[in-house]
């Protein structure tokens, strides 16, 4: 027995966490090479698929690509195809015909579109028009684990509201309000538009700050002017008639017109006798737009479970292959080819599954690959499959999803997160230390990672789920220059044309998180038992996002 198969042993027995490894696990993990995840990331982020837009050429360029992926490596399909299809209305404002005008007793201000705020029209309606009375809800939380309630009962039903993003501030006599540095769900500019939609509200708009949301003003402009894309047929009740962002700076002249100050306001939010604030601002809005139906795909190859009686269960792993497509030109490039951002993970996606692919006889469980669609438009792909699973989500164990691999080499860390929240954490451990990795907390909890991605649906439906992210303690780099380096990608090509196949990218660090993901993924499957949330930890077994637990 070799150095490898001993310490493999020795974690997975001592740990009790998964069963010992068969002969093949290894050679089926070798298998996963920076060559090959080189190949799909060149052709996933090059020009030829225009940044791979739901409902564009370059999108179902992908999919297919994607798909011919699968019947390479053997994957079934589900259903007789390998494809899933996400029916969506696609929403674009025509800026020529928008206004946005604020009344108070004393004065009109207009807000000037992007540069003052974004809306978006949430209904197929080709000219919406509305007048409401603006109340400012602070940062819109109903939780009651943190005896928290911003809404204290009043009838909001036709109102404008108005929120912050992110979530109250912990004080020091609280430090674990609202998890303290962490952004939780409630921070979520999603959460706060449902949350507006359940009070009954006719708009909803939501002042940014650069701190709170972990982006700029410019990544807002970007990801929610053009096409804005929705579920059709989303069965959520009454859809908001408009919703957006607003900037600070005009949030802050906004509001001066009704006497009221927003760093004032910004103090009161921070209180639990914070209660809804009548600006006594009328807002007259008025927005054209065009929409159409929009059909793009997840993409699913299936690989079935091998024992008699946990055949049936399965294995989720997502990662989705959607980017913004074209926009705005920057610095003469309008294509927003989103190599990082998740042609890398998709990546990796498909070397895990070609390695699942090589083991014989194969796992316990079933493993579904599902790279997903639409998710930069608000994880659609993934929201329509937990709503229409293509395999019953009694027998779904667990989901782990990947959005962003390792291009910049190997680390000395690796950050799953959700792994605090279950019996998960367990394999994630147990395989970190057999790769000597150390399994780090979020980085920048901040920034509310683990409710922007793929699994977080899966876990609204109270399945256990892993986002497994790489480190940021780069091998051979000075200490900090992780951090540096990622706050770099923030600022410089989050959602931006910069975001492209880079061929001197070192890939080290992607088979690295590859293997990872694949020794993690096959603990699963081979589980005697089930995963279990920790007590408290339970996210949902249903339902939109209320009532979280954290």
């Amino acid at each position: 027995m070799d150095r490898l198969a001993r310490i493999t042993l020795a974690v997975l027995v001592t740990s009790g966490a998964a069963p010992v490894v068969r002969a093949d696990f290894e050679e089926a993990r070798r298998s996963i090479t920076a060559a090959e995840i080189r190949a799909h990331l060149y052709f996933l982020s090059a020009d030829n698929l225009q940044g791979r837009a739901p409902g564009t050429r370059g999108g179902e360029l992908a999919a297919e690509f994607i798909a011919s992926q699968f019947l390479r490596i053997g994957l079934e399909p589900v259903g007789g195809e390998y494809f899933q299809t996400v029916p969506l209305t696609g929403m674009t404002v025509d800026p020529t015909t928008l206004s946005l005008g604020f009344e108070s007793d004393s004065e009109r201000l207009a807000a000037h579109y992007p540069g003052d705020g974004v809306v978006w029209p949430g209904t197929p309606n080709p000219h919406v028009r509305l007048t409401g009375e603006l109340v400012f809800v602070g940062y819109g939380a109903d939780a009651p684990q943190w005896s928290w309630d911003d809404f204290k009962g009043r009838d909001l039903n036709g109102k404008v509201l108005v929120f912050l993003v992110g979530d109250p501030p912990a004080p020091p006599d609280e430090p674990g309000l609202f998890e303290g540095r962490a952004m939780t769900y409630y921070g979520r500019w999603t959460y706060k538009m449902e949350e507006a939609r359940r009070r009954g509200a006719t708009a909803a708009l939501v002042i940014h700050s650069d701190d709170a949301a972990g982006y700029g003003w410019d990544v807002v402009e970007t990801s929610f002017t053009g096409e804005q894309l929705a579920l059709a047929h989303a069965g959520q009740g009454a859809p908001l008639l408009l919703s957006g962002w607003l900037t600070q700076d005009f949030a802050r002249r906004l509001f001066a017109t009704a006497g009221l100050d927003l760093d004032e306001l910004y103090v009161q939010a921070t209180r639990r006798d914070f209660r809804p604030v009548a600006t006594g601002v009328t807002l007259r809005a008025g927005v054209s737009s065009r929409s159409r139906e929009v059909q793009t795909r997840n993409v699913v190859g299936y690989l079935p479970g091998s024992h008699p009686e946990r055949g049936e269960e399965v294995v989720v792993l997502t990662s989705h292959y959607d980017h913004l497509g074209t926009g705005p030109s920057v610095d003469g490039d309008s294509i927003y080819n989103g190599a990082y951002d998740n042609a890398s993970g998709v990546s990796l996606l498909l070397e895990v599954a070609d390695a699942f692919a090589r083991l014989d006889p194969r796992p316990d469980r079933g493993i579904l690959f599902v790279a997903t669609a639409a998710e930069e438009a608000g994880l659609l792909g993934s929201r329509h499959y937990v709503a229409n699973p293509l395999l019953p989500l009694q027998n779904t164990v667990a989901a782990v999803n990947v959005d962003g691999a390792n291009l910049w080499g190997e680390t000395e860390d690796i950050v799953a997160l959700g792994a605090d929240r279950s019996t998960l954490g367990d394999l994630v451990g147990a395989r970190a230390e057999e790769a000597g990795l150390t399994v780090m907390p979020d980085p920048a909890p901040e920034s509310g990672s683990f409710f922007r991605s793929d699994q977080f649906p899966f876990a609204l439906a109270g399945i256990p789920v892993l986002y497994v992210q790489h480190g940021i303690r780069f091998r051979g780099r000075p200490p900090g220059w992780g951090e540096r380096l990622m706050a770099e990608y923030d600022a410089r090509h989050y959602h931006r044309p910069s975001d492209e196949y880079d061929p001197d990218a070192d890939l080290a660090g992607a088979v690295q998180q590859a293997r990872l993901l694949f020794g993690i993924a096959y603990d699963i499957a081979m589980w005697e038992r089930r995963a279990e949330w920790h007590e408290g930890e339970e996210i949902g077994s249903g339902g939109d996002g209320a009532g979280l637990a954290r």
